[in-house]
């Protein structure tokens, strides 16, 4: 019998498949500290959490606990870009350069913003940034700006690690008149009470959980060498690997927020763009930034991956996201994710502390949305 005192939170009695995965995953997965939650037509039916914020268990996972979701913030930038081309302020098919006139040097003046932010602009490496730039906004993005492409845009998919973070907010910046950490607060954290944030506060780095077991990097060096010498380059800057507090305001760690904020997001989408009255996404922009853009091996990882725009697309193998093709997400590594389904009027989250030791988001991740989708009533 399930330990009762594993989840806190609540569930629809038609989700109970849910709170039995999420408990089997600190039984059977090892899992420390984590939250689900999911929306359904347009209410939240699963909101859980349980287990720790520190190995040694002496401290509860609370409800309002945040942890760094790695890669799912490039996801909820993404979505912040696609609310501020809903307002018309950048349309996806102009040049970057019409937005961020520097952008245009060393042959990227016609690049778009479609093939920017789907990880088709094959800037994925930065090679005017110096130690320490990650932490320096206009730094970095003077050296993206300075970046030649290593192939012809559009030809070729990588994803892109560490840059697609200042050429999404960066170009937020330019046609809103605000750094993108300030706009996500007050259009999507504040406005639309999403708990998930960039650049935290004082009183959110208090409820932050730290990442443990996130040695997979090192586990994958061993594995293939080759992918993780371009991983690295990607990375481009050894202070990104700082612990405790000088990492807290690195990239990846920038965003922070746990289950509920990122399914709340992704529930707008799942709803064409409307949920508690309020309109954030028209449907014909909910179409737009999902259409495919690239299938195929990365050329940074090897892996298949489907992108659309800024936002990944359901993979069975690298990024499983149900049984419909058409789902899509971001994925954060260690296993956090956020996706939504149109077709079933569903959202996810899931935020967690034990990093899962594999590239892909592993079986916890796929546990809880196998449960989700085995709740719904079938056809």
């Amino acid at each position: 019998m399930a330990d009762e005192r594993i989840a806190n939170g609540f569930c629809a009695a038609r989700f109970e498949p849910v709170r039995e995965a999420f408990e089997a995953n600190f039984r059977e997965f090892n899992e420390l500290g984590a939250a689900v939650c999911v929306y359904w037509q347009g209410e939240r039916v699963v909101d859980l959490w349980g287990g720790h914020v520190d190995l040694a268990k002496s401290r509860a996972w609370e409800r309002d606990t945040i942890v760094s979701m790695a890669s799912v913030f490039k996801g909820m930038l993404a979505f912040a870009l696609h609310m501020v081309a809903d307002r018309g302020l950048i349309d996806y098919d102009q040049p970057v350069a019409r937005y961020w006139p520097e952008f245009a040097q060393a042959g990227k003046e016609n690049i778009t913003v479609r093939q920017a932010i789907s990880h088709h602009a094959a800037l994925h490496f930065t090679d005017f940034a110096e130690p320490g730039d990650t932490q320096r906004w206009d730094k970095m993005v003077a050296a993206i700006a300075r970046q030649a492409p290593e192939w012809l845009p559009g030809t070729r998919g990588a994803y892109h690690t560490v840059s697609i973070y200042y050429i999404i907010g960066e170009l937020i910046a330019r046609v809103t008149g605000m750094p993108p950490w300030t706009f996500f607060r007050r259009e999507v954290s504040e406005a639309l009470d999403v708990d998930y944030h960039i650049w935290r506060t004082d009183a959110e780095i208090a409820r932050t959980s730290e990442d443990f077991d996130m040695e997979y990097f090192t586990e994958g060096a061993k594995a293939s060498p080759e992918v993780m010498a371009r991983f690295y380059k990607a990375w481009g800057d050894p202070e990104i690997y700082l612990s405790g507090e000088e990492r807290a305001q690195l990239p990846y760690q920038r965003g922070a927020g746990n289950a509920r904020g990122v399914a709340r997001l992704f529930a707008f989408a799942a709803m064409d763009g409307v949920l508690d009255g309020k309109r954030i996404l028209s449907p014909r922009t909910i179409d737009l930034m999902t259409e495919e853009q690239w299938d195929a091996p990365c050329a940074v990882w090897g892996s298949r991956m489907r992108m659309a725009l800024g936002l990944s697309l359901n993979d069975p193998d690298f990024f499983y996201l149900g049984p419909n093709p058409d789902a899509f997400g971001a994925a954060g590594a260690g296993g956090s994710f956020g996706m939504a389904d149109r077709e079933s009027r569903l959202s996810i989250g899931y935020s967690l502390n034990r990093w899962w030791p594999a590239l892909s988001y592993g079986e916890r991740a796929r546990g809880l949305i196998d449960a989700v989708y085995a709740s719904l009533p079938t056809a």
